[in-house]
C-alpha cells in the first residue's frame, strides 16, 4: 500500500499522519499488558498522537460497530455453511470469534479512530505539531 492511504496506517498500525512511524507501544496488539497503549508521539515525524485528554475513548463506537459486524458475519457464515447446526454451536462460534479477536477490535478501533481526526501530513521532520 502507499503512503497516503489511511488503509496503510489502519492496517499496519503506522502513524496517522506520515505513515512510518509507529503508533503503539507494542506492534503486536495479542501482548495483552500493553494492548492499546498508544506511544505519545511518533518517533519519525514527532507528532503527537493524543491531541486531547480522553480521545480514544470515541474509538468505543467503532469497536462497538467492529464487534456487530464480525458477529453478523460468523453467524451468517455459520447459517450458511452449516444450516443444520444447533443454536447453541451458532453462539459458541460466535462467542469464540469474539474473545479471540477482541485484542485486534480493540487496537484497529484506535487507529480507525485516530485517522477520523489525523490527516497524512507527510514524514517531515520538524518538531511538533
Amino acid at each position: 500500500m502507499r503512503k497516503g492511504n489511511k488503509l496503510t496506517s489502519i492496517l499496519g498500525f503506522k502513524c496517522p499522519h506520515c505513515h512510518e512511524g509507529e503508533f503503539f507501544v507494542d506492534r503486536n496488539p495479542y501482548h495483552l499488558s500493553t494492548v492499546g497503549d498508544v506511544l505519545d508521539h511518533c518517533p519519525v515525524c514527532n507528532r503527537r498522537f493524543t491531541p486531547e485528554p480522553g480521545f480514544y475513548y470515541g474509538g468505543m463506537y467503532v469497536s462497538y460497530a467492529l464487534a456487530v459486524a464480525l458477529f453478523a458475519t460468523v453467524y451468517i457464515a455459520m447459517i450458511v455453511f452449516f444450516p443444520d447446526a444447533p443454536l447453541w454451536a451458532d453462539a459458541a462460534t460466535v462467542i469464540t470469534a469474539l474473545i479471540i479477536l477482541s485484542p485486534l477490535i480493540y487496537a484497529v478501533s484506535k487507529t480507525i479512530w485516530a485517522n477520523l481526526f489525523m490527516h497524512y501530513k507527510g514524514p517531515h521532520r520538524t518538531g511538533e505539531e
